[in-house]
């Protein structure tokens, strides 16, 4: 049996949905980020983040909203995209901009490492001084 194919028996002329994998995909790209820094930002593996993006597994919510935060949308945008959608894919100062916040919050923590570690040392160099 030969189907003709008419607009009559077409289910549906929309695009299809994009997953929640390829919507992740889509913001990183958008936001100038690469997988292997936003799997240390999310404190999971490179290869964890990836099976993400290629809808082999899904984030735990912790991990999700996370994520949403990084990218600049909100969590239901990332499963529904509904909701607040954040950076303009048009504008690339977003993606930079986020980038650069998400740099500055990691010098941030670098610092207040720097000074614990500079504590540590003024403690041992007090002890080796009085041996």
């Amino acid at each position: 049996m030969h189907i003709k194919n008419t607009e009559n028996n077409v289910v549906s002329t929309s695009k299809p949905e994009m997953t929640l994998g390829g919507r992740i995909a889509q913001l990183r790209i958008e936001g100038g980020f690469d997988s292997l820094e936003l799997s240390k930002q999310l404190g999971v593996k490179c290869e964890t983040y990836e099976s993400w993006e290629l809808d082999r597994s899904e984030p735990r919510i912790n991990k999700l909203v996370a994520l949403a935060a990084i990218l600049g949308v909100s969590p239901t945008y990332l499963l529904a995209e509904e909701g607040h959608r954040g950076v303009d894919a048009k504008n690339n100062n977003s993606g930079r901009k986020i980038k650069l916040l998400t740099l500055q919050r990691k010098i941030q923590h670098l610092e207040a490492q720097l000074k614990d570690n500079l504590k540590q040392l003024k403690k041992i160099a007090r002890v080796i001084n009085n041996l």
